[in-house]
């Protein structure tokens, strides 16, 4: 046991201070918006230790999750964070060997496209596509839904497109030129709501809601989507891998270093770890906690 608190000390010494907003910066905005339903495309399930996603020294299982997220919208199917493409085994052969090796192989990873047609949903009604932010697990399928207007932070937008290696910083540049003719950006000039400093109003109608979470990589977004049971689904990218890490708060495991500014990570880390203490009607949900995830229904087949 002593063993694991020193090795605990040290995973904790090589991370960066969380700063925690109070309660009343996170209190609740009231502006209006329209509830949508949102399914869950499970494209991996696995449990791994959770020393695997936060800087703890605890062996405890984490539920690890890819997955895409579909709104039903008025205006159209929306997809946020088109993960796996048909080309995924393809980008894991040609991605350096300790990354494929940390990620796994292709055979537990199910293609969007494929997940889409159990599910009854086809690839072509996919109208926009959010990302919140343009790592390989979560732009892989855009050149798999060939009718989605592709929507993405400015500052995210520009970073990747000064990315020229195959798999650069995280980013596979060749997922986005894919989508080059489809692609769109937006700056936060919205006003600021529920501790974020501004915002970017998808539709208009406050069903998705932008919002700025700098960290991970310099534009990465959260997306506040209001349900129709009156509580708001906040999908987190990869700020935190984890629900623990939120709770916590503590950072991911500092020997994986993926993100680009530790310092802003732990910020909006912070943020929403306050978030999450003090407004119950939102649901923090990491992108890759599958629990998390699962609190969602998934999408099915209707009859």
């Amino acid at each position: 046991m002593r063993h694991l608190a020193a090795l605990s000390c040290v995973l904790l010494a090589c991370t960066a201070p969380i700063r925690i907003p109070e309660a009343s910066v996170v209190a609740a905005s009231k502006l209006p918006g329209r509830g949508v339903e949102v399914c869950v495309l499970m494209q991996e399930r696995l449990v791994r230790s959770r020393v695997e996603g936060v800087a703890e020294w605890s062996f405890e299982p984490w539920q690890f999750g890819i997955a895409s997220v579909v709104v039903k919208h008025p205006a159209g199917l929306v997809m946020i964070d088109p993960a796996f493409g048909r080309d995924v085994a393809n980008d894991l052969a040609r991605s350096p060997k300790l990354f494929a090796a940390l990620m796994g192989p292709a055979r537990t990873k199910h293609p969007l496209v494929d997940v889409m047609q159990t599910a009854g949903i086809d690839p072509k009604d996919i109208s926009l596509a959010l990302a919140t932010h343009t790592h390989w697990d979560h732009i892989g399928a855009l050149g798999d839904l060939p009718n989605a207007r592709v929507v993405l932070a400015r500052g995210e937008l520009e970073w990747a497109r000064g990315l020229s290696r195959f798999f650069d910083e995280g980013v596979i540049t060749s997922h986005l030129a894919r989508a080059r003719e489809r692609l769109f950006w937006f700056d936060f000039k919205g006003p600021a709501r529920d501790g974020f400093p501004s915002s970017f109003d998808v539709f208009g109608d406050g069903s998705i809601v932008a919002v700025p979470l700098p960290g991970h990589t310099p534009g990465s977004t959260g997306f506040l989507v209001k349900l129709t049971d009156g509580r708001t689904a906040l999908f987190s990218g990869d700020t935190s891998w984890t629900s623990r890490g939120i709770e916590a708060p503590v950072h991911k495991n500092p020997l994986v270093p993926i993100d680009g500014d530790v310092d802003q990570t732990g910020d909006s880390l912070g943020l929403l770890h306050a978030i999450s203490k003090a407004r119950p009607d939102i649901l923090v949900i990491p992108a890759h906690d599958a629990a998390a995830l699962e609190q969602l229904p998934a999408c099915t087949s209707r009859p």
